[in-house]
């Protein structure tokens, strides 16, 4: 069976091919993900996946990490299926962890200073490190890599190693020994 891939020119189009391997070589939990591009709306990324079997795992994780969930009030505004909203009505709009959703989504964190973004879904913690040096969310830097390296860090430091997920080598964006073997000697 044949894995689809990426084409060599489209993953190395914006970073040269030494760069993409000393990254993918030297993140231990992290992993580089290239996006599709075109209208598929997603960015270049470095990302770190940790999963949870229950709310006392994904609070411990969480609570490794220093990120705090808040609630969602009871009366907060709630979309309707079907009906249409402006943008200032969805604003208002909390997004909801699906596994459990009286709480919020973290979305833009700080795990000690480092800046990333975090979404809850589906057992996985989801860490994205992007746009760091120019504020383009859908690229990505060396001070990304370097980011996702020291939070890389705070994992070991706290001992939440156990957690870290490797699902994310399942995509084919996702640039991992599985899809692309020939990247790792």
């Amino acid at each position: 069976m044949k894995i689809e891939k990426i084409s060599e020119s489209r993953l190395f189009e914006k970073h040269e091919k030494s760069v993409v391997k000393k990254w993918i070589k030297t993140l231990k939990y992290g992993f580089f993900k290239r996006a599709w591009g075109g209208h598929a709306n997603d960015g270049d990324e470095f990302g770190i996946w940790l999963k949870y079997q229950n709310k006392l795992e994904l609070f411990e994780i969480l609570d490794g990490l220093q990120i705090q969930l808040e609630l969602i009030p009871e009366n907060h505004p709630k979309a309707i299926a079907g009906k249409k909203y402006d943008r200032v009505e969805i604003e208002k709009f909390k997004s909801k962890i699906k596994d459990f959703p009286e709480f919020e989504q973290p979305l833009h964190v700080e795990i000690q200073s480092i800046n990333c973004f975090c979404w809850i879904e589906n057992g996985h913690i989801c860490l994205k490190f992007s746009g760091q040096e120019d504020g383009n969310e859908y690229e990505v830097s060396e001070l990304d890599f370097k980011n996702c390296l020291q939070v890389e860090q705070v994992i070991i430091d706290e001992n939440l190693e156990n957690y870290v997920s490797t699902d994310y080598e399942n995509w084919v964006t996702n640039v991992s020994r599985k899809v692309y073997p020939e990247l790792f000697n």
